[in-house]
């Protein structure tokens, strides 16, 4: 569960980073990408890294088991 939860975390952030550089490409020639594409990317950026989040979060507040 971990595992897939730090991907997802992983792909959330460099989904919102990818935004981030093809916005600021996008400031040299302008019009190239639209603004409400760029605005769903970051919006399924920042879904993927709240959904991470909180998978790496879960069961923390489970007391450990010995032996």
């Amino acid at each position: 569960m971990q595992r897939l939860a730090l991907f997802v975390t992983a792909a959330g952030l460099l989904l919102i980073v990818g935004v981030v550089v093809l916005l600021l490409t996008d400031g040299l020639t302008p019009g190239r990408v639209a603004p409400l594409v760029a605005a769903l990317g970051a919006a399924g950026g920042g879904v993927l890294l709240v959904l991470g989040l909180a998978g790496l979060e879960h069961g923390r507040d489970r007391p450990r088991e010995w032996g």
